[in-house]
């Protein structure tokens, strides 16, 4: 297996665990902006690590920042939303297929905005996919 869908499957599984902590915590009653807070320091500590693990210094354009600070707004959001589905009795077994379609807003942006090519096998898996989504979620 190559290196980048290695990764691709620990994000997989990490971001699974990420949200299954969100039920976790939705089932135990929290105030979900207060709960997404908690987890604000373990994010950063994990940042800053991996920079003095990679002794890399921090370096973003005014741009770059500017799309991270976004990309904030889009996580909170979600976070929120997530949270806030649970607390209002909503099934991680239904939520967490719904959320999972998020896979085709990101694929199809990235044909769009960086002209990658679409193949049978592309549209294929992610019609898989997709369908079996939509499956799990009914």
């Amino acid at each position: 297996m190559n290196i980048p869908f290695m990764l691709g499957l620990l994000a997989l599984v990490t971001i699974g665990l990420e949200q299954f902590m969100r039920k976790i915590g939705a089932e135990n009653g929290v105030y979900g902006p207060s709960f997404a807070l908690a987890s604000v320091p373990a994010f950063a500590l994990m940042m800053i690590l991996m920079h003095f693990v990679q002794k890399h210094s921090f370096s973003l354009s005014p741009k770059m920042m500017g799309v991270g600070l976004l990309a904030g707004v889009f996580g909170a959001i979600s976070v929120f939303s997530l949270l806030l589905a649970f607390r209002l009795g909503g099934q991680g077994s239904i939520i967490f297929p719904l959320v999972g379609l998020g896979m085709v807003v990101s694929a199809g942006l990235s044909i769009i905005v960086y002209s990658e090519p679409v193949t049978a096998t592309k549209l294929l898996g992610l019609g898989l996919g997709g369908g079996a989504i939509i499956a799990l979620a009914r």
